[in-house]
């Protein structure tokens, strides 16, 4: 094809881009089909645009053989080169079935519908899927090996290696990345594999990176990119904003492996589990849409070296499901989820969306005419198996994990989310606002560990300002719960929480997608909360709190204990129900009563701080002293509880008293009239004293001196 004209350099280039679009022959010969492209000598005349093809074929080998010249355009005095890359077409090769050598870049005009080659395709070059005649579909069940030309590799890995054992590769990091090898077009189809193939892939692998796959060949997916092999996929880098699908193959289908940073801003949509980032290869895929109705499995490498936020991998966007049985697990590393896990009542696993995020908080049930259909639809799970799990990035209150309440113990049919942690991994929640996180975060709540066992991990409220967590319900895990400076962990509600079921129909006008025709209470609980400690039929002497925040207990009719509490931070009782502090608490911040009753059954149980009561204080089980290192403040609320027996009761405090409120003593006999008994000694001094004092029905007066409140029967 010649065309003689003149033409500006925009539409020089437009028309070019036009001429490569056609193509060039293709040998139809039996055997491996070689392709090459030898630009010619770039045209200096007025601008022509030469584009040329040979078919050669000699024997079994076949030959395409594309020349491609350039174009000048002079306007006034300026003076622009327009160089055309022309593609060789190799679509009658691919149709035909036959193995293909590249040896430059190369097109397949795909015919509408799909068709099947089992060939394989070597050499160098780039391989670019069309569907000029309408959707098209490209399925490869043979594994490809071609590269780019060795002009256009860009990309290489380094390594971290372990300061202590230099044989051992820490994780590997990729630079540069190539430019694409294989670029699927808007409308054309690639599936890589079959569930009964033996093959599909395409790939080039670096060498010795012990034992990990890093692909060379990369991938822009502008159309649709089908990952069904039967064996195992380790993919290149991925680009475009088309879709990618992981179809339900069952237990024929091959790991998938995603590795390097993917600047892919499409729809993800597995329907089959995949391998989002491996513990020894840097990863992320930011920018896409993922819908997940199957196991999401993500990691990042360890940070060993104190090199954690250096790898760390994080997921800004909503991640999405929409059936009963799915989950997200993590595996290692720091791993940050800063949007929200929703259900998805769109019914279209491409364009996911919620149109009431109430939904994502109630149990769903679908019934005749809804998009979703199924039982528990919004039901999702949740699996930290190892490393650093991060939900949250300071900058929201929006909790990753919205849900009905959810007990620990692993009955579905009252809740809609479980959270196991495993192998003393860590959940951290790191929000500037109030949040609830519903759910009994624990060891055997669902899915593939649903036997009701203990969690093995920690939980920390991250030190952001204002990051203020609500536990509604009894915590069943074992490990540190951490909260940092200027964060609040609230256990209990403070009011009832219910397990609601929605019932979705069909879609009407108001309800595009599924209007809830009933809403049904299924369980009412406490909204109390709890965590284990060493004292608990589950627990572990390794429990323990570090609290450098504030810790409010705010049960509402549940009794619990805590132990083993340290830190800097403040300790606030505020619900009606009774807490117990016991075991050697080293927290520093003080302590405030509000509401019900705080009582003391070890020598230090309130740590190393002041103490306010504006509710109940007293003792528990054979603690008959409570120890105040700092100053104690009762107001006219307040009520001091002491037992006097064989061994009779006292406050004890570090610095001064400051006296009101009312003294309630309990005599296990009644004693003699004449008796006195100290009940406040205070190194700093006492002030004032109780407006009240009862004792079973004992006539007493209180009296004072400079460093101790009595009282004496009358």
């Amino acid at each position: 094809m010649k065309i003689k004209t003149y033409v500006p350099s925009a539409i020089a280039a437009a028309l070019i881009s036009t001429l490569s679009a056609c193509g060039g022959g293709d040998s139809a010969s039996s055997g491996d089909t070689a392709n090459a492209t030898n630009p010619a000598t770039p045209a200096t005349t007025t601008g022509t645009v030469t584009n040329s093809t040979s078919n050669t074929s000699s024997g079994s080998t076949a030959t395409n053989t594309t020349s491609t010249s350039a174009t000048t355009a002079v306007t006034g005095s300026t003076t622009t080169q327009v160089t055309a890359v022309a593609l060789i077409d190799i679509s009658a090769a691919i149709l035909a079935n036959q193995n293909l050598v590249l040896n430059g870049d190369s097109v397949v005009n795909l015919p509408a519908g799909t068709t099947t080659y089992s060939g394989v395709i070597s050499g160098a070059g780039t391989l670019t899927l069309r569907a000029p005649s309408g959707a098209g579909t490209l399925v490869l069940t043979a594994d490809s090996n071609f590269t780019l030309p060795a002009s256009q590799q860009t990309e290489t890995a380094t390594q971290t290696k372990s300061p202590f054992d230099p044989n051992h590769v820490h994780y590997w990091v990729i630079h540069n990345p190539n430019p694409p090898a294989v670029i699927v077009d808007a409308g054309a189809t690639l599936q890589l594999g079959t569930p009964s193939s033996t093959g599909g892939s395409i790939g080039s692998y670096i060498p010795n990176t012990a034992g990990t796959t890093i692909n060379l060949d990369n991938y822009q997916i502008d159309g649709t990119l089908v990952l069904e092999s039967g064996p195992p996929l380790n993919m290149g880098i991925l680009s475009g904003s088309g879709v990618i699908r992981r179809p339900p193959i069952g237990a024929t289908g091959g790991t998938v492996r995603f590795v390097g940073d993917n600047p892919f801003s499409g729809v993800y949509s597995q329907l089959y589990g995949g391998y989002f980032g491996v513990d020894h290869v840097i990863f992320s895929m930011p920018n896409a849409t993922i819908f997940s109705n199957e196991s999401f499995i993500t990691a990042a490498p360890e940070g060993l070296f104190g090199d954690t936020a250096g790898h760390l991998l994080k997921y800004p966007k909503t991640i999405w499901e929409s059936h009963y049985g799915d989950d997200i697990n993590t595996n290692s590393g720091l791993v940050i989820f800063s949007g929200v896990y929703s259900y998805s009542n769109s019914g279209d696993q491409l364009k996911p969306a919620l149109s009431n995020p109430s939904l994502n908080t109630m149990l769903v049930q679908n019934v005749s005419g809804s998009l979703t259909g199924g039982h528990n639809s919004s039901f999702r799970g949740i699996n930290i198996e190892g490393g650093i799990t991060q939900w949250g990035d300071g900058t929201s209150n929006q909790f990753f994990l919205p849900s009905a309440p959810s007990p620990a113990a692993p009955d579905s049919s009252v809740k809609n989310a479980y959270i196991n942690l495993h192998r003393g991994s860590t959940l951290v929640f790191d929000y500037n606002g109030k949040y609830s996180c519903n759910v009994g975060i624990t060891g055997g709540g669902g899915g593939p560990h649903a036997d009701g066992s203990t969690g093995a991990g920690n939980l920390t409220i991250a030190a952001t300002a204002g990051n203020y967590a609500i536990l509604t319900m009894p915590q069943n895990y074992n490990g540190i719960t951490t909260i940092g400076a200027g964060a609040t962990l609230q256990i209990g509600n403070g009011a009832p929480v219910s397990a609601v079921l929605a019932t979705v129909g069909a879609p009407t006008a108001a309800e595009p997608y599924g209007a809830v025709t009933r809403q049904t209470t299924l369980a009412t609980y406490t909204g109390d909360s709890s965590l284990l400690t060493a004292e608990s039929a589950s627990g572990s002497l390794s429990d323990a709190i570090v609290d450098n925040g504030t810790l409010i207990i705010a049960n509402t009719s549940s009794a619990i204990t805590l132990a083993n509490i340290s830190g800097s931070g403040t300790l606030k009782q505020a619900g009606a129900a009774n807490t117990t502090l016991s075991g050697a608490n080293s927290y520093s911040g003080g302590t405030t009563i509000s509401g019900g009753t705080l009582s003391v059954a070890s020598a230090t149980a309130l740590g190393s701080g002041s103490l306010t009561n504006g509710a109940t204080l007293a003792t528990a089980g054979s603690q008959h002293a409570i120890n105040v290192s700092g100053s104690y403040t009762q107001t006219a609320s307040g009520n001091l509880v002491l037992s006097m027996g064989s061994v009779n009761d006292q406050l004890k405090v570090g610095g001064q008293a400051f006296l009101s409120g009312s003294l309630t003593l309990n005599f296990a006999s009644t004693p003699a009239p004449g008796s006195r008994f100290v009940v406040v000694q205070a190194a700093g001094g006492v002030s004032g004293g109780f407006s009240s004092i009862s004792g079973n029905g004992v006539t007493l007066a209180g009296g004072q001196d400079a460093g101790s409140y009595y009282v004496t029967v009358q």
